[in-house]
């Protein structure tokens, strides 16, 4: 219940927005485990299929070794509660994976079950976030309904300085595209 509830306002939030949602995707998936670092959203237009670029870390902790750096590339779908992501935008997905990357796709409903098992019995390396997996990661994180608006505003906020940043580095080094 409570977990709806804030899949709710997420979707409200961001009914206007999907490019602020992809922040939010990011945000979440950072929340779900902390080895995920280093996203970059990409431009919403010719993204080649990815919203968000990063890298999966793994360390010993040691010195001798060297960490472990697995790339990979996100899509986020916000989603209504009655919206399926289905085989068209999931074989979409399947074809635009890179070599020695993983996919991750993060969606605020549900992946219908002919797309689901298209990629488990093909083994294709995809990384499933639904609606009830982000509850899950709210829940986890002490983030509900009470809250939820503010870390949103929030994630909006730290998007909006980092495009202003980079906007004013592309000025800066005379690449205006």
């Amino acid at each position: 219940m409570e977990g709806n509830k804030c899949l709710d306002i997420i979707r409200n939030h961001y009914t206007d927005n999907s490019y602020g949602f992809e922040a939010c995707a990011t945000d979440i998936i950072s929340k779900m485990d902390s080895n995920f670092v280093d996203f970059s959203l990409t431009h919403p237009w010719r993204d080649g299929g990815r919203d968000a670029i990063g890298h999966y870390t793994s360390s010993t902790g040691g010195k001798a070794n060297y960490p472990l750096k697995i790339d990979c590339a996100l899509e986020a779908k916000c989603y209504s509660t009655d919206t399926a992501v289905r085989v068209c935008k999931m074989s979409r997905l399947i074809s635009r994976i890179r070599y020695r990357q993983f996919r991750i796709l993060i969606t605020t409903s549900y992946v219908d079950n002919q797309a689901y098992n298209e990629v488990v019995e093909d083994g294709h390396p995809i990384l499933i976030v639904t609606a009830s997996d982000i509850a899950g990661i709210l829940r986890n994180n002490a983030i509900n309904s009470s809250n939820v608006e503010v870390r949103l505003k929030n994630v909006d906020q730290s998007t909006r300085r980092l495009e202003i940043y980079y906007k004013r580095l592309t000025e800066l080094m005379g690449d205006t595209h």
